[in-house]
């Protein structure tokens, strides 16, 4: 059970403000489960998601590390991670905005939420990404 101060931060909702509330958590790939993130086999066949130095997650926004494989490739155009909230938005966010940034290179990666739910999204990226390349990935939701 949460703390007073932490249900006070609650809205109407449920949901918390950015920088509190419940942490998310790395799933295993397309896992789905409230309060996760996920890779997708679009990311490749083995990718993993993780939380690095000064990362963190919630329902509102958040920062995470994607590492496809770091061989065989498999990757594709598409979606390459979810997120699914630990509370359910009370309605369809008015957008959700994704960056997707190579670590390797230095360079942005075209991103896009798709499948927007009001229990998550997908992040999705426009073009494969690169085998051996870590991606550091950004959201906010907007209500």
């Amino acid at each position: 059970m949460p703390d007073n101060a932490q249900v006070s931060a609650q809205d109407a909702y449920g949901h918390y403000p950015a920088s509190t509330g419940p942490l998310m958590a790395a799933g295993a790939v397309s896992t789905t489960a409230a309060g996760t993130i996920a890779p997708t086999t679009g990311a490749g066949a083995t990718p993993t998601v993780t939380f690095g130095a000064g990362q963190s997650a919630n329902d509102v926004a958040g920062t995470f590390t994607l590492s496809p494989v770091t061989g065989g490739g498999g990757q594709s155009a598409g979606a390459v991670a979810v997120v699914t909230y630990s509370n359910p938005q009370p309605c369809l966010p008015k957008a959700v905005l994704v960056t997707i940034y190579d670590q390797a290179n230095g360079a942005a990666v075209a991103a896009a939420a798709t499948t927007v739910t009001a229990q998550g999204f997908s992040v999705s990226a426009g073009v494969a990404l690169t085998t051996a390349h870590v991606y550091t990935v950004a959201y906010e939701v907007c209500n």
